[in-house]
């Protein structure tokens, strides 16, 4: 209450605003000058009313006050003479004096509306002189530092904010440092965490989040820590706000610089990846006109492994392989378990997707390539090293080597979708007639042949030189 009263001079300086309002001195044709608080966004829009309480004579340097004309009553801590001339009884103003002096004015005592953008001050012009109460659409208190005839008028309250972000530890790998980004399995749950903090004077603090295609919420998990129970209300379902997956409503008056932490977990649940799978974003809004902070936005990934299949028989100094169909893969991981996706239950109901990884490669599940050699992608994959198995292998070509393919943390959008391209050779041609096998019996057969004719000739001479001796 010291702090308050400080802050609220009665002479040339009575101050305003309980529930988003103050008082202020102006004068003929003056005017006042309301700054909006230092860390508004610059998109966001603040009003400020503005409403005569009493009519005022100045000069510049002396000021009386008189009531209003209609007016026969005045607020509390203010006493008018016969003639409706109007003094206060202290030389401060109390709290419960604000309260009275915005109980006091009515639509009727509206004479401007002055309006801020983001961080630019908010201007009435042409006010005759008089002592104005001021109500704000940011928060519940502002303090004002009048002189005559014009008054400036500084907004005390400040912008929450808020963080959101993924936790480290779980399912999900973290792949920033300020946990914005994150790679998990389908079917894994991943944690978050987001942080309001309030400003002074907050009012009406609503916390939106908002999750994308590829994350269910779950319900059960959400706490609120470092408010007490009462200061909020945690709504799902229908009872969320409108494109909100879950809303988180505050209580006017929170004090200022007050954090409260919101955790909860999603499952992935995207088989298909894609660059913003699982995008959640958390706002703020605040204030008479639901004004709102800057998003903070996650992004929950998953990876991919997809094959090209060709037939490798390269005919000319070009590539020309040709696409190969009928070849099967699996996906193993580096725990040598095999890859399988699942979206049905025992009774045969869909499911959302869930990445499992089985024992036995006749569980795993086979992608076979069409007829353009493309083999339909292993999905919601983590980070990691895999192998890629060749199961089922086309007539007439040899078993394609395993291929090994890592997906690396470091790897936030480049390289989640990853295409390998495995080649099948065709078998290796064993000899047949007409071969270099036949060919070998034709040159032993001809030195044979040679042989003979030779030992025939050498035998003939030898004889005929025989009967001539």
């Amino acid at each position: 209450m010291k702090k308050i009263r400080k802050l609220f001079a009665a002479v040339l300086t009575l101050v305003v605003a309980l529930a988003v309002s103050t008082v202020a001195l102006a004068a003929e044709t003056g005017t006042i000058t309301i700054t909006p608080p230092a860390n508004t966004p610059s998109t966001v829009t603040n009003e400020y009313k503005i409403y005569k309480v009493f009519d005022a004579d100045g000069d510049g340097t002396n000021i009386s006050y008189k009531l209003v004309s209609g007016k026969t009553t005045a607020p509390t801590g203010f006493t008018f003479d016969a003639a409706g001339n109007v003094k206060h009884s202290g030389d401060q103003l109390t709290a419960e004096e604000i309260a009275a002096l915005d109980a006091y004015v009515t639509d009727a005592d509206l004479v401007d509306t002055a309006t801020s953008t983001g961080t630019t001050p908010a201007v009435s012009k042409s006010l005759e002189n008089g002592y104005y109460f001021i109500r704000t659409s940011t928060g519940t208190a502002v303090s004002i530092n009048s002189t005559n005839p014009n008054a400036t008028v500084i907004d005390k309250n400040t912008v929450p904010s808020v963080k959101k972000q993924h936790v480290a530890g779980g399912a999900a790998t973290l792949l920033d440092d300020a946990g914005q980004k994150a790679l998990a399995q389908v079917g894994t749950d991943v944690d978050f965490s987001a942080t309001v903090t309030f400003g002074k004077g907050s009012k009406k603090v609503v916390f939106h989040d908002a999750m994308g295609a590829g994350l269910k919420l779950d319900t059960d998990s959400i706490e609120v820590n470092g408010l007490a129970d009462g200061q909020y209300t945690i709504l799902t379902g229908n009872r969320a706000h409108s494109g909100d997956t879950f809303t988180v409503t505050f209580v006017d008056g929170i004090a200022n610089a007050a954090v409260a932490t919101i955790s909860y977990k999603a499952t992935v649940t995207d088989a298909a990846l894609t660059v913003v799978t699982g995008k959640n974003t958390a706002t703020v809004t605040y204030g008479d006109k639901n004004a709102s902070t800057p998003a903070s936005e996650t992004f929950t990934r998953n990876a991919s492994i997809a094959v090209l299949k060709n037939d490798g028989k390269n005919t000319d100094t070009t590539n020309d392989d040709e696409p190969l169909a009928g070849a099967g893969f699996k996906l193993k991981n580096a725990a040598n378990k095999y890859y399988k996706l699942t979206t049905t239950d025992a009774s045969g109901n869909a499911i959302d997707p869930v990445v499992t990884w089985v024992d036995a490669e006749a569980d795993g599940d086979e992608h076979t390539s069409d007829a353009d050699g493309k083999v339909a992608a292993f999905t919601g994959l983590q980070y990691g090293t895999y192998t890629l198995v060749e199961t089922t292998v086309p007539s007439g070509y040899n078993k394609a080597a395993n291929t090994e393919v890592t997906i690396a943390q470091s790897d936030a959008a480049e390289n989640l979708v990853q295409t390998k391209t495995i080649v099948n050779n065709t078998g290796a041609v064993l000899p047949s007639t007409g071969g270099i096998g036949t060919t070998i019996f034709y040159i032993v057969g001809g030195i044979l042949l040679v042989g003979g004719a030779v030992m025939y000739i050498t035998r003939k001479r030898v004889a005929k030189i025989e009967d001539e001796s």
